[in-house]
């Protein structure tokens, strides 16, 4: 007969911990200075389940507030939400990245969790059990935003029988996600921690298009650059480690990028969505033209790159400057230091100016070759220019793109002569809008053939102005 009266049961279970837990898992114990660290993988339907507990508080975010003395956080991006969503569902087989929560020690003097200890693996490093109670919170110290496309991503496809949706499932279903438990009780310190973390230098822009080849746009782009010879006739004209073209360097990848989405979408790239919409649009529509409206949109975008890699070799033998660059490292010719220093298309501005003029080109049925040796004729030279009389004062003006790409610096030389210095006007979207504006009238006036570059139609197409309205169009526009 067994004695269930309070006192047998209490006797049974002394010294035994049978308070009721949110889960448990094997686990690492390591120390970070004073601070407890536990390591472990978490299957990520489980996790998802944890994260989607938020009113029980498993795991739980906040945004940060000064008079709350719980931990806080920077506000979700909705968007970068989603782009982490959308690149897991196009690529289940993503390792995802470590997921990090606190934890206080204790509430209100009993302990929030429980380590049982099975081996010292290393100096520093246990191997054991990991268990957390009931009702105590893990806030999120970093991957908030992990988190969320994690759950979304994987109640998009929960419970699918057939399709890329049950796919998707099937490789998540066998994923884990790596997740580090702080145990810090003091609030300061855990903001401290997440301020640090998050303290990452971006990458650069030329980088980033490099690296992201999901993105349709960046995969146009660097593969322009890769294949033109324009970059390739020398080593390490085409840069994508730095923001900026330097020394032996020509453009960046992200120059490129501009200059070949120009040709397709003109300057329709006002933010990184627009520009990859646009993108897909002119891709879906390059299909329709070429009566292959059932391509796969990567074939699409090979033949883009054959068609723009062909042009550019096409100006690299013709346009001033890019014809005067020498072949080769021994050859003779212009350095890509001083064709930069010497001609306006050597900045980024000018490349997307050539870029968008023979997509108006394009748009309007006329030949690209003939085009190409159309701006050729144009004043490319930094320092062309004349002296003339502007609301009564003397000075140097720019044929084409003075005030745009261009500037004139009057100077004094010691003997009392003027010298008209060569200055960059700035290469504000504004003002490579305006230059490539100039060029198309200056194109149609010097031939009728490109009359129709100057047409309403054209500008929309270019993204100079709006299809309803006067101006450009509003930044957020994907037309």
């Amino acid at each position: 007969m067994v004695d269930d009266s309070d006192d047998s049961i209490k006797e049974m279970l002394a010294g035994k911990d049978v308070r009721p837990i949110w889960f448990e898992t094997m686990a690492f114990r390591s120390m970070v200075g004073d601070m407890e660290a536990f390591n472990f993988m978490q299957p990520l339907p489980s996790l998802v389940e944890l994260r989607a507990r938020q009113e029980s508080g498993v795991i739980i975010r906040k945004d940060f507030d000064l008079d709350d003395d719980e931990y806080g956080n920077r506000p979700v991006d909705p968007k970068h939400v989603e782009r982490i969503a959308t690149g897991l569902y196009n690529r289940p087989d993503t390792p995802i990245q470590q997921i990090q929560l606190a934890i206080a020690e204790d509430t209100d003097g009993e302990a929030t969790f429980h380590w049982e200890r099975f081996s010292q693996l290393s100096p520093g490093v246990e191997l054991g059990k990991f268990k957390l109670y009931q009702g105590v919170p893990m806030h999120i110290e970093n991957g908030q935003h992990t988190l969320d496309a994690l759950a979304r991503t994987w109640m998009k496809v929960k419970g699918a029988t057939y399709g890329r949706d049950a796919e998707v499932q099937e490789v998540l279903a066998q994923a884990a996600a790596p997740v580090q438990i702080l145990v810090q009780n003091d609030r300061d310190e855990v903001t401290r921690l997440f301020v640090v973390a998050g303290q990452t230098k971006p990458i650069p822009v030329a980088l980033m298009t490099a690296l992201d080849q999901s993105s349709y746009a960046n995969r146009l782009g660097t593969q322009v650059g890769r294949r033109a010879r324009l970059l390739q006739d020398e080593p390490d004209r085409l840069v994508y480690l730095r923001t900026a073209a330097k020394e032996e360097n020509l453009y960046t990848t992200a120059h490129m990028r501009g200059y070949a989405t120009s040709m397709l979408i003109g300057f329709r790239d006002r933010t990184p969505d627009a520009r990859e919409n646009n993108v897909v649009k002119a891709l879906e529509a390059w299909a329709e033209e070429s009566d292959d409206t059932g391509a796969n949109l990567n074939d699409v975008l090979e033949d883009v790159v054959c068609d723009i890699v062909k042009i550019t070799d096409y100006a690299y033998d013709r346009l001033p400057g890019w014809k005067d660059l020498r072949r080769s490292p021994d050859g003779q010719g212009l350095t890509p230091k001083r064709f930069r220093s010497e001609y306006l298309h050597g900045s980024p501005a000018g490349l997307y100016i050539v870029g968008a003029v023979l997509g108006a080109a394009r748009f309007c049925g006329i030949s690209l070759e003939r085009t190409v040796d159309a701006l050729s004729a144009l004043p490319w030279e930094r320092t062309a220019g004349k002296i003339r009389k502007v609301e009564g004062v003397e000075r140097k003006v720019h044929p084409l793109f003075d005030n745009t790409l261009v500037r004139f610096e009057r100077q004094i030389a010691v003997g009392g002569d003027i010298i008209w210095t060569p200055a960059t006007a700035g290469g504000a979207r504004t003002n490579y809008e305006a230059a490539t504006a100039e060029v198309l009238k200056t194109l149609a006036k010097t031939d009728p053939a490109f009359h129709d570059m100057t047409l309403v139609p054209t500008l929309v197409h270019l993204g100079l102005r709006s299809a309803n309205r006067r101006g450009r169009p509003r930044k957020t526009a994907v037309e």
